[in-house]
């Protein structure tokens, strides 16, 4: 009952963000269908169907409410009124890269000649790479407004949609003014752990030689802006770029490594399952604690509880419990590319992870004791894949034919690395001269990351580029799958 609920939530938000009806309608089609469930108390399916309405008008009234429409203070009401004067503050971590920052700017008001008035919404702003800026800043800005871009084509990247779903409707630029003002304002522990996590990444900066330092950077803090492009760019060509980002399929792999190093440790169960759950949210919390990171942090903690679970259906009310809960909380993350990895990646280790195991644990080498982190590595990989390549190859476009094999000698070393990298960063953290001490013992997994990374993209044919395709032939791939996996569930006795 739960699944079909959630379905039905789900598709409630999916139906208001194609349809946009009016709130009018929505409350009336939630109002019948509560009518409904009372009425057909005594017929199950029709009062099923009046239950699934409800929980589905539901769904699109939390995403028409999730973000109102501009009002008459918002400050995408300015958008091609040429240049404006704006007061605002850093809402949330810059994203810094060689080319410049990008700031989200919760704005505050606006300057009218010599007054200021009250304003409200959010502006990104791209701005040179210096000077530094950080989250709770407060800044006098003047520039002219913009409106993100729009799809080049059907079914392509929407850059307005994807700003639209995180509150944001205007952009602006490089400003012709960009002042910072006295005085910190937002949340002051996350000022607190971004202000730490940023010293953090001094010391790894201090204690590792480059690019070493700044992979141990990304693992470790999350941080990607001092990665270089050409490093970067071998983990991409090899399908191992989840390696440096904090996102679901990092966590999901690792918890799902820590978890089988754990339960070959002898353990327990819960034990193992304590162990990933602990390590995963430190990490998540370590690492700045933004939706995005929580929501991978949450997708893979289901993963590990799901494993762990003995019945058949657990894992799955638990993934369709996360996904209730996350999109009731944020009903736009249903149109994040991350949550919906995160999503895929996690329902396809509880499909398939353990009949990829099964088949491996019959033929060798993975049979032999030596293979078994191999083994573990392999299985999590190949059963992820099955469910988040479509997507990838839709969004992206880039098919590496060298992923198995670049995860099979990259991702176990993950949590050595990310070990390592701890370790001498709580020795900087106490002396710096101790942490440089023990730097050469992180700078070994790590190397062993960006080295084996880069032989691994230099053959000339080690990633393709697909050509676009229409949503329907994924949308069919997924079709095929899930007759295939009921099929096989039915045939199980």
């Amino acid at each position: 009952m739960l699944i079909r609920l959630v379905i039905a939530w789900l598709l409630g938000i999916v139906v208001a963000d194609m349809l946009t009806p009016s709130l009018v309608l929505m409350w009336s089609i939630a109002g019948g269908a509560l009518v409904g469930v009372g009425l057909f108390h005594r017929q199950p399916n029709l009062r099923l169907i009046a239950l699934l309405a409800l929980v589905g008008s539901l769904g699109g009234l939390r995403y028409q409410t999730a973000i109102p429409p501009p009002g008459a203070d918002h400050v995408a009401m300015l958008i091609g009124r040429g240049e404006q004067t704006m007061i605002g503050w850093v809402a949330a971590d810059p994203r810094r890269s060689d080319d410049g920052q990008r700031l989200v700017l919760q704005i505050e008001a606006v300057r009218v000649g010599n007054e200021a008035r009250r304003a409200e919404g959010l502006v990104q702003l791209t701005v040179a790479p210096y000077p530094a800026y950080h989250y709770g800043q407060r800044l006098f800005v003047t520039g002219a407004l913009q409106q993100p871009r729009l799809a080049e084509r059907p079914g392509s990247f929407d850059y307005r949609a994807y700003l639209a779903h995180r509150g944001i409707f205007a952009i602006l630029n490089q400003p012709a003014k960009l002042t910072v003002l006295e005085g910190d304002v937002g949340v002051p522990p996350l000022r607190m752990l971004l202000q730490f996590r940023e010293h953090c990444r001094q010391l790894m900066i201090r204690m590792l030689p480059e690019p070493q330092a700044a992979i141990g950077v990304g693992i470790l803090l999350g941080i990607q802006s001092s990665i270089p492009d050409e490093t970067y760019t071998t983990f991409s060509v090899t399908g191992t770029s989840h390696i440096l980002v904090v996102s679901g399929w990092n966590f999901t792999i690792v918890a799902t490594l820590l978890a089988g190093v754990a339960t070959r440790l002898r353990m327990g169960r819960g034990s193992a399952l304590g162990l990933a759950l602990s390590v995963m949210w430190i990490y998540a919390f370590f690492t700045g604690a933004s939706a995005a990171v929580l929501r991978a942090a949450v997708m893979a903690s289901l993963a590990a509880i799901g494993r762990a679970a003995d019945r058949e259906r657990e894992p799955w009310h638990l993934l369709a419990g996360g996904c209730g809960l996350l999109t009731i909380a944020d009903p736009h993350a249903l149109w994040d590319v991350g949550f919906q990895l995160s999503a895929l990646a996690t329902a396809s280790l509880f499909a398939f992870a353990r009949p990829i195991e099964q088949r491996l644990a019959r033929h060798r080498p993975f049979t032999w004791a030596v293979f078994a982190p191999l083994s573990e590595a392999f299985t999590a990989t190949m059963a992820a894949q099955v469910l988040t390549l479509p997507l990838i190859l839709y969004q992206f476009g880039n098919l590496s034919l060298v992923a198995p094999l670049a995860n099979i000698l990259l991702v176990p070393i993950v949590p050595y690395a990310m070990a390592a990298c701890t370790l001498a960063l709580l020795a900087g953290l106490l002396w710096l001269p101790l942490g440089q001490l023990l730097g050469p013992l992180a700078w070994l997994p790590v190397a062993w990351l960006t080295e084996g990374a880069r032989v691994l993209a230099m053959p000339a044919w080690a990633a393709t580029q697909i050509p676009p395709f229409p949503l329907w032939i994924m949308l069919g791939y997924y079709g095929l799958i899930l007759a295939g996996w009921m099929r096989r569930l039915r045939s199980v006795p």
